[in-house]
């Protein structure tokens, strides 16, 4: 998928200096979805110590102090056509009407190429994206060959001119990706707005689905147009939601905008759920568990642009002697996303967000958490009475969906059964206020809870994506 999507796991090349962080998260943001969901310091934190393989962020004073210390940048290989239409792209952004501007930047950044750390083996030198419009300026250069390519991007105030933005802040040797992610601060200390730009190639069209509202199957998005000729200017404390790029007629990306902070580093006690159980055991929900789940669920829906997303204990217990403690949380409203967590707290959960049949992340795996991580997946209920959930289960260092649904029917059930045209394709009996259903990712089935005397007390139908990345059942696109 998107930053929060496509294949960012090649290893990059050489380390070099100034890439912005959120770049960075954002660039890696699809293995560290699939590894954990950990918050964005944590993941700048991490991100920044792998020199090897990315960037490494510097202040414009340490540029100057550690330069020559630090290799030249060669890009990386441009793998993808629409990776080389980007490149090919013309200027875009307020400035791109200002041929003397943009010839001076093409001119003093090839000249004084070794100050930006890039080598000679680049030696085609564009600038993508040039403007003023968001309170900064800000240049996006791409330096190429005919195999490889490398993006640079400096920032500064209103006006500055090429050589005062040679010497500010911003990225080196980023790759080319077809939809590029990079970021830019206007004002002053105490007084700044960060801004994310979202560069695809020209002629794609991007829309922003902002806010999500609860459908009967899945969540329901209004698109908006972007009026920009393939990239988007947000700022970054309205980022919520998700867009969508459009290249010939086909939706070639799909996902959310910012990545979630589930670690939740903000007022615990305020994302503790309210218990709404049907069914409640002798003991109440284990409270760390619950308040973790809650954290996940309001940073997942937040993520999303879900409107009104606070969560509604239906079901705590274990679902096994050797699982640890578990909590289901879904939507207060009447149909809405769902959340499982499986497993002790301590660490940072790992979100399943595919199956094990889905590719495997190719990064080096980090080293492992002191605690155990729990498991979180996410799903969206059949019906208000009658709630489920794919039990996510451990694939090597990630999370995956397992072929077990959780099923938490109303007060009063006694047995789960999953039906096809009549036919019931698995059944369980309904133990401590939950069923386990064994059933593949991806069964269309309808879900039915029947009473002591055989008769259905609620039912639902089960949708869900058989293969591929999703969120609350929305699938991730990334198809370059």
């Amino acid at each position: 998928m998107d930053e929060l999507r496509a294949g960012l796991a090649r290893i990059a090349g050489t380390v070099v200096p100034d890439p912005d962080p959120y770049t960075l998260v954002l660039r890696h943001a699809r293995r560290r979805r699939r590894r954990r969901f950990a918050g964005l310091v944590a993941a700048v934190a991490a991100l920044l110590a792998a020199a090897l393989t990315a960037p490494v962020a510097l202040t414009a004073a340490d540029r100057h102090d550690r330069a020559d210390d630090l290799p030249l940048g060669h890009g990386h290989p441009v793998d993808s056509p629409w990776g080389w239409r980007l490149l090919d792209s013309p200027t875009r952004g307020s400035l791109a009407g200002d041929k003397a501007f943009l010839a001076e930047v093409v001119r003093l950044f090839d000249r004084r190429r070794a100050e930006l750390r890039m080598a000679a083996d680049l030696p085609t030198v564009k600038v993508l994206f040039a403007d003023d419009s968001a309170g900064v300026r800000q240049v996006v250069v791409a330096y190429r060959s005919a195999t490889a390519a490398a993006l640079v991007s400096r920032e500064g105030p209103v006006g500055a001119s090429p050589v005062r933005l040679l010497g500010g802040d911003g990225m080196s040797n980023g790759r080319a990706d077809p939809f590029s992610l990079l970021t830019a601060v206007a004002g002053t200390v105490g007084d700044q707005r960060q801004w994310l730009l979202g560069l695809a190639p020209a002629g794609c069209r991007i829309s922003l689905g902002r806010a999500a509202y609860a459908g009967q199957s899945t969540l329901r998005r209004t698109w908006q147009l972007v009026n920009t000729d393939g990239y988007v200017l947000l700022e970054q404390d309205v980022a919520g939601g998700w867009w969508r790029v459009e290249c010939d007629g086909r939706i070639r990306h799909e996902g959310p905008i910012w990545v979630a902070d589930t670690e939740g580093r903000g007022n615990a006690d305020g994302s503790y759920p309210t218990d709404g159980r049907w069914a409640p055991a002798a003991d109440p929900p284990n409270p760390t568990v619950a308040r973790q789940a809650g954290r996940v669920y309001r940073a997942l829906a937040g993520q999303a642009g879900l409107i009104d997303a606070g969560p509604v204990i239906r079901w705590s217990g274990r679902l096994d002697a050797a699982g640890g403690e578990a909590v289901l949380l879904a939507a207060v409203a009447r149909v809405g996303p769902t959340l499982l967590q499986v497993g002790g707290t301590g660490a940072a959960p790992l979100v399943a967000d595919a199956t094990a049949r889905d590719p495997a992340p190719t990064d080096t795996v980090p080293a492992p958490e002191p605690l155990r991580s729990p498991l979180v997946s996410t799903g969206y209920g059949p019906a208000y009475d009658l709630v489920a959930a794919r039990v996510p289960v451990r694939d090597g260092e990630r999370a995956v969906l397992g072929g077990q649904l959780l099923v938490v029917p109303r007060k009063g059930v006694v047995r789960v059964e999953a039906v096809v045209d009549g036919t019931v394709r698995a059944s369980a009996p309904v133990t401590g206020g939950a069923a386990l259903l064994t059933l593949p990712v991806g069964s269309t089935v309808t879900l039915r809870g029947l009473d002591r005397d055989g008769v259905v007390r609620c039912s639902g139908p089960l949708r869900e994506p058989a293969a591929g990345e999703r969120l609350f059942n929305e699938p991730l696109v990334s198809a370059w």
